[in-house]
């Protein structure tokens, strides 16, 4: 059985695995950044572009590593509220929102770290980004 969904969570980041996530939050729990898609380290599979994005999906370690990096700048040490909407390979998929009030999914984007996956994107109801 699958545990209930919190409406809310609050996410003390203390690492980050890549530009989509896993961000570990201090609390043990886990979060995927909904919506986006952000390089994959060359190591992991599969490691395809969704067919629904019209920029090139980059699969290599130095980008990954930049992704990760910038989405690092963005949440480390920061609390984020989250409002999860999904699970994931043990993961909380959750929109959550940067201390400044920006979405998380808009600013990896902005950032260049990821890519709004429209499946998802539409799935968990991201809305627009400003």
């Amino acid at each position: 059985m699958i545990a209930a969904l919190p409406p809310t969570l609050v996410c003390e980041v203390v690492r980050v695995h890549d530009g989509d996530g896993p961000l570990w939050c201090r609390s043990g729990v886990k979060i995927r950044i909904a919506g986006v898609q952000a390089p994959d380290f060359a190591r992991a599979a599969p490691c395809q572009r969704p067919a629904a994005q019209r920029r090139a999906y980059v699969c290599d370690d130095r980008a990954a590593r930049r992704s990760r990096l910038l989405v690092a700048r963005l949440t480390l040490g920061k609390r984020l509220v989250c409002q999860p909407v999904d699970r994931s390979y043990r993961r909380v998929v959750a929109r959550c929102t940067l201390p400044d009030g920006r979405s998380l999914s808009c600013a990896a984007i902005a950032a260049g770290a990821a890519v709004r996956w429209n499946r998802y994107w539409l799935r968990y109801g991201m809305g627009g980004c400003r």
